[in-house]
């Protein structure tokens, strides 16, 4: 027969806590909380390459790829480009320095000076 507690007796927390501890959330600490963890515990069975302790040290490395998601943002940075300027426009002078700029900039970087 179960034992049953009546909530109303005891502090919550004290409850609360006997709960999380007699069902393995927490570590059991008493006789009482480590029977009921013990009934209600499922054995769980090794997969065969866990069962002996040689697949630590006759191991294969494996070694896996990391997956990169490569994002189209091109509209974000023009979003924040438009804001950045106040929503005006950019004078025909100023993008025709950008261009340079960056044609200079990618010379540079090729090593063509």
């Amino acid at each position: 027969m179960k034992k049953k507690m009546d909530i109303h007796d005891i502090d919550f927390d004290t409850y609360m806590d006997n709960a999380l501890k007699s069902h393995g959330y927490l570590f059991p600490e008493t006789d009482e909380q480590m029977t009921i963890f013990e009934k209600n515990i499922v054995d769980i069975p090794l997969p065969k390459e866990f069962e002996s302790p040689e697949f630590v040290f006759n191991g294969k490395r494996r070694v896996y790829a990391q997956k990169k998601i490569l994002i189209d943002n091109s509209v974000g940075e023009r979003n924040w480009a438009i804001a950045a300027r106040g929503g005006n426009e950019i004078p025909e002078e100023i993008l025709a320095k950008m261009k340079r700029d960056k044609e200079e900039a990618k010379k540079k970087q090729n090593g063509n000076k």
